[in-house]
């Protein structure tokens, strides 16, 4: 069995299937089909079912997916090094208080 393909045809409002004598009207809208074989990492990709199969099997996602992650992982990171810096102020400030208060003590 042979793939077909079909397109919408605005003046009757349906799907017509493309013969090799028709013209594909170019202000149509794009529908994209399967795009060429890509070797990655050993593994051919030969259509979009396949490459999302291939994504899901190694935990990644497509890059328009991974939109403004650096932008957050850079905040989230800028807002774990503030709060790691203010630990080490209150601590040091509480070694010396202490340091402070046993010399008074024990002189």
């Amino acid at each position: 069995m042979t793939r077909r393909k079909f397109v919408y045809d605005p003046e009757t409002k349906e799907m017509v299937e493309v013969t090799p004598g028709r013209v594909v009207d170019v202000a149509a809208p794009a529908v994209h089909g399967n795009f060429a074989p890509v070797n990655v990492a050993g593994v051919v990709i030969e259509d979009r079912g396949k490459f999302r199969r291939y994504l899901k099997q190694n935990d990644l996602v497509p890059h328009h997916e991974a939109r403004g992650v650096a932008e957050r992982v850079r905040r989230e990171r800028a807002a774990r090094e503030r709060q790691q810096r203010l630990s080490a102020i209150c601590d040091s400030y509480e070694h010396v208080r202490n340091q402070e208060r046993a010399r008074k003590r024990f002189g």
